[in-house]
């Protein structure tokens, strides 16, 4: 008999105008908010909208805005410092993934002591587990990418070691979600297809992980759908309402997805690049996915080839093999028209070839668990290769 589970715990508020509702959800939780974003956000009128809820309300606000992309743990140290002196009840995080995982990590230390580090997870380390809960975190995601709105891991970066990891807990759930797709109308072109290719690879790797469900399965078809059916749109023509709607939902059924499921090879291998040569996660990602698609076949044909005709359904009529082998084309193909044309390397991103050993050792030692759940498993030479396919 085959059992799972299912652990939806975010009150998630989904739609245009969503944001309206943030006062009347904010003064349930408590009373004085720190409230993080990253200097981004604060050239928008999301900011104003949101103090101006929270105040209406009747709640303090603190503000923290030294976010940055790939959360810096000693950043994040200092806004638990803050937190704790201003005796802030609350957290609300507005931005992408960057500002929403900074959150999620100060709601837990500022409760559970000690350093923010210490709480990541690390192949043979000592690990901090939180015992004693979190500030209630409300996130409110202006990108469609992370879907860490609705999962349990927050993604911290060490810059001292130049190295990546996760703090991965229950109570890393965020309390409430408002995902409001009118939020995300002005995102950039470069920054919506980046960020929508960390949402394809979220759903695809929860679909093909060995540790997939039904349930997992379902949410990662339906986001993969809707990220193939709107991504260009949402490049070409930012503004378009149903598109925008759509990866906001594609991305929020990725984090669910990956809350079940977890994340393979593509991530094993593109985070540490991250943490390394401090890549954006979407890029990391586009860099390596088509030769670990190559890499692995023929194993795991079947979901690939599922994926290729959810991806396209004009090759329905094809065989498995035919849909599977075709998946890398497809993705490579898609990726270039949404980032016209920008080939995203690992080079690219400044990793060196005398570093080339030390990531797949990293891979290897704390991406572990990412490695056993694709469906082929890799080794030392194996991951090495990949890297040099995608350099």
């Amino acid at each position: 008999m085959f059992e799972y589970l299912i652990n939806l715990p975010t009150k998630v508020l989904f739609g245009f105008g969503k944001l309206a509702l943030l006062g009347e959800e904010a003064k349930k939780l408590g009373s004085k908010a720190l409230l993080m974003y990253d200097p981004f956000v604060s050239n928008y009128p999301v900011l104003n909208t949101v103090q101006g809820l929270l105040l209406e309300n009747g709640l303090e606000v603190v503000c923290f805005d030294d976010v940055s992309p790939n959360p810096r743990h000693s950043v994040i140290d200092a806004a638990v410092q803050l937190c704790n002196f201003e005796n802030c009840d609350l957290v609300i995080a507005v931005g992408g993934g960057s500002a929403i995982d900074s959150a999620k990590a100060v709601a837990i230390v500022a409760v559970n002591g000690g350093n923010t580090w210490d709480y990541t997870e690390r192949e043979n380390e000592y690990v901090v587990r939180p015992t004693k809960g979190k500030i209630p975190i409300i996130t409110i995601p202006t990108t469609a990418g992370t879907g860490t709105e609705v999962t349990p891991y927050a993604v911290i970066n060490n810059t001292d070691i130049h190295f990546k990891a996760t703090i991965i807990s229950e109570i890393c759930f965020p309390t409430v979600s408002i995902v409001d797709p009118s939020l995300m109308l002005t995102m950039p072109p470069h920054l919506t297809a980046l960020t929508g290719i960390d949402a394809f690879a979220h759903a695809f790797e929860s679909y093909i992980n060995r540790n997939s469900t039904p349930f997992s399965s379902m949410v990662s078809l339906e986001a993969i759908r809707l990220y193939a059916q709107s991504i260009e749109t949402c490049v070409n023509n930012p503004t378009d309402r149903h598109a925008r709607e759509n990866m906001a939902l594609a991305s929020t059924l990725g984090g669910l997805a990956i809350a079940h499921s977890s994340t393979t090879l593509p991530h094993a291998i593109g985070q540490p690049l991250s943490g390394l040569t401090d890549a954006p996660h979407g890029g990391s990602i586009a860099a390596c996915i088509q030769q670990i698609i190559r890499w692995t076949l023929p194993q795991g044909k079947e979901k690939f080839a599922k994926v290729a005709e959810t991806m396209k359904p004009s090759i329905q009529s094809l065989t498995t093999d035919e849909k599977a082998n075709l998946l890398p084309s497809i993705i490579d193909e898609l990726f270039g028209r949404i980032l016209h044309g920008e080939k995203e390397t690992m080079s690219g991103y400044g990793l060196k070839d005398d570093e080339i050993d030390r990531l797949a050792d990293t891979v290897l030692s704390c991406y572990i668990m990412d490695c056993k759940g694709h469906p082929k498993m890799p080794d030392r030479k194996d991951i090495v290769n990949i890297i040099r396919g995608s350099m």
